[in-house]
C-alpha cells in the first residue's frame, strides 16, 4: 500500500469517527500544499482546520512525500488517541454521548484495523 493509499484510509477511519456525533465539514478535510515564497525554492506544508482535532500544521517540507509523511502520522496519532479515549469510556461518558456499549465496541473494532498498537 502506497503512502497515499494509507492516507487515504486514515482519513476514511478519521471521517468515521467524527460521524458519530455532529461534526462541522472542515473536520473532514486534510492538505498538502505547494507553496513558491520569495523566489525560494518551494516547499510543502500538511496541515488541517478543524474542530475536533483542532488547527494544524507540519513544518516545511522539502518533499511532497516528507509532508505525506508528517500527515500519515498526525492522523494514525489521532486515531489512536481516540480509540484509547473510547475505550476509556465509562457508561455514564457512553449515555452522556449517546453511544451504546455495542456501537462503541464496534467503532473501536472499525478504527483499530489497520493499528498493531492501539
Amino acid at each position: 500500500m502506497t503512502l497515499e493509499e494509507k492516507i487515504t484510509m486514515l482519513t476514511a477511519k478519521w471521517y468515521r469517527y467524527v460521524n458519530i456525533d455532529h461534526h462541522k465539514d472542515r473536520d473532514c478535510h486534510w492538505y498538502i500544499e505547494k507553496v513558491w515564497s520569495y523566489g525560494d525554492e518551494p516547499y510543502y506544508i500538511a496541515y488541517h482546520h478543524g474542530y475536533i482535532a483542532d488547527d494544524w500544521t507540519s513544518p516545511k517540507c522539502a518533499t511532497e512525500e516528507m509532508a505525506q509523511t508528517f500527515l500519515h502520522n498526525k492522523l494514525e496519532k489521532l486515531l489512536i488517541t481516540e480509540i484509547k479515549r473510547l475505550q476509556g469510556l465509562d457508561e455514564e461518558e457512553l449515555n452522556w454521548q449517546g453511544i451504546t456499549k455495542e456501537k462503541r465496541d464496534q467503532l473501536v473494532k472499525e478504527l483499530s484495523v489497520v493499528f498493531d498498537k492501539a
